[in-house]
């Protein structure tokens, strides 16, 4: 049977099939991409009618880069130390022994992404390096059906690895989801990850901070935070940087109040993530008020 699906696969007609019956499986409803109404919907509705040809810029991590420079934000931009066709060991060791900690990771998709200190033994950074250039050769926009990662160019990204605050395991990592509203303004809802590595939860808050009662994929725990140091200048950033966009969803990481920028994200959890109560999924495809496919 298995290797009867994997036959399968490669046919676009079964894979559509197989995503809408997984789809009703885990959501518990019918879509209508055609004429979407509710989040998970119109995620999928721009999966297969995105008209913007930002989403490849910014969903390229090196191309990025100089985008979120050239709108003003040149210092939240985490420094890269190494971007090129490939990467080798001896490159790679030579970076951790000259600039210390990195994150090594490709450009043109979700990962994933490797974590490397002067700590590491050789045989671990040999590793990483052949499985990084091993995703060079994969075209992400086919396996998730998000065409715009197709036209990135594949490479191989060395950057400054950020730490956490004092006392904190994971970095704080915001998650603005911003929808532009009728107005020209711009709706925020913000999520939160919490306990990566132990306990994974997640919380989603309104723009004021205030808990919103539903979660998705990962329950929610936490009702309350402070506010983080310069919160009201991330928010500046995240509606300035959606300004091209119908929705977009924009990452920021806060170290006691040193803002840096994560990515751009089209296609959250490319529209499968269960959203806990429906009811929540179709607000927040209220809130989603322009044209999906921009």
């Amino acid at each position: 049977m298995k290797k009867l699906i994997s036959k399968l696969r490669k046919y676009k007609v079964f894979n559509d099939f197989f995503f809408y019956i997984s789809f009703i499986r885990d959501n518990q409803y019918i879509p209508n991409f055609k004429n979407p109404k509710t989040y998970n919907e119109k995620i999928n509705y721009r999966k297969r009618n995105a008209d913007n040809n930002l989403f490849s810029i910014c969903s390229d991590k090196l191309a990025v880069k100089d985008w979120v420079a050239e709108k003003g934000f040149s210092d939240i931009v985490i420094e890269n130390y190494y971007a090129g066709d490939n990467i080798d060991f001896d490159t790679l060791k030579s970076i951790l022994t000259d600039k210390g900690d990195v994150l090594l990771k490709a450009n043109h998709n979700s990962g994933p992404v490797y974590l490397l200190t002067t700590l590491c033994s050789d045989d671990k950074i040999r590793a990483a390096c052949v499985d990084v250039n091993k995703q060079l050769a994969i075209d992400y926009g086919k396996l998730t059906n998000e065409s715009w990662y197709s036209n990135i160019k594949p490479q191989v990204l060395v950057e400054k690895r950020l730490k956490p605050e004092s006392g904190e395991k994971d970095l704080k990592d915001y998650k603005f989801h911003v929808f532009k509203q009728k107005s020209g303004e711009c709706k925020v809802i913000l999520h939160i990850d919490f306990d990566r590595t132990t306990n994974h939860n997640r919380s989603y808050f309104d723009e004021e901070l205030n808990w919103l009662p539903f979660f998705i994929e990962y329950p929610s725990i936490v009702t309350k935070i402070h506010k983080p140091k310069n919160y009201e200048r991330m928010l500046k950033i995240v509606k300035k940087l959606a300004l091209d966009f119908s929705y977009v969803r924009v990452d920021l990481y806060n170290i006691d109040g040193e803002i840096y920028f994560g990515e751009l994200t089209f296609a959250p959890g490319s529209g499968v993530s269960v959203v806990s109560d429906q009811s929540y999924d179709k607000w927040m495809g209220n809130v989603w008020h322009g044209d999906p496919k921009d």
